[in-house]
């Protein structure tokens, strides 16, 4: 039977000073570029490992074709749309179920760490919970996933993103919505230094590029 699962990345087009920003101001923009490009090598080969197929959200201040460039023709490509985080996310639930997927599990583009295991857990749990979510340390969520079904696109809206309420917030639009969240195991985003030394400490990825934060 056909695979109709979709790992959906969100991707920014790497350019020093837009990427990776907060990171950059800590160890140069260029630094922060070179580790955004290996971010998303590591994790789009995470993906592919599943065995799921793998679909490139790209931010839209490039065209598609610069994204193939970069990435290569191995991947479905869509932009993304909308005027903030949710209103993208929301979308590229629906442009994936659009594409024929019975399954979406969406994530973002600076977790090199997260492991097929993972991802392979938050697809198992859709079967038994209408909302699979991995919280992140920093307050918010790593990744989310839903099948079609479930879709509950109203957990977008109205939400205070890139603050520590996120998934507070979140979780109570599901209860009110009477939908079962099943929560998998918090990771840390890389957003800072101390991000990225923690998790190279615990890894070993990019451990080269750990950084004194004196």
């Amino acid at each position: 039977m056909h695979n109709r699962t979709a790992i959906i990345v969100m991707v920014k087009y790497p350019q020093a000073g837009s990427v990776k920003t907060r990171l950059g101001s800590q160890i140069g923009m260029n630094k922060a570029l070179d580790l955004y490009r290996g971010f998303v090598r590591t994790l789009l080969a995470t993906c592919r490992s599943t065995g799921f197929d793998t679909v490139i959200s790209c931010h839209p201040d490039h065209p598609v074709s610069d994204y193939r460039e970069w990435l290569g023709s191995g991947f479905d490509f869509m932009v993304q749309k909308g005027p903030d985080l949710g209103h993208k996310m929301r979308d590229a639930f629906e442009q994936g179920f659009a594409l024929g997927f019975d399954r979406v599990i969406l994530t973002g583009s600076d977790l090199p760490h997260l492991s097929g295991a993972t991802i392979g857990e938050a697809a198992q749990r859709t079967g038994a919970c209408d909302v699979v979510i991995g919280p992140a340390l920093d307050g918010g969520y790593y990744l989310v996933a839903m099948t079609q079904d479930n879709f509950f696109p109203e957990m977008f809206d109205d939400i205070p993103w890139s603050t520590p309420d996120v998934l507070n917030i979140t979780l109570k639009k599901l209860a009110e919505g009477q939908r079962k969240p099943c929560l998998l195991t918090a990771m840390r985003d890389i957003d800072t230094l101390q991000d990225l030394n923690a998790v190279s400490a615990e890894t070993g990825l990019f451990s080269s590029h750990r950084t004194d934060e004196t």
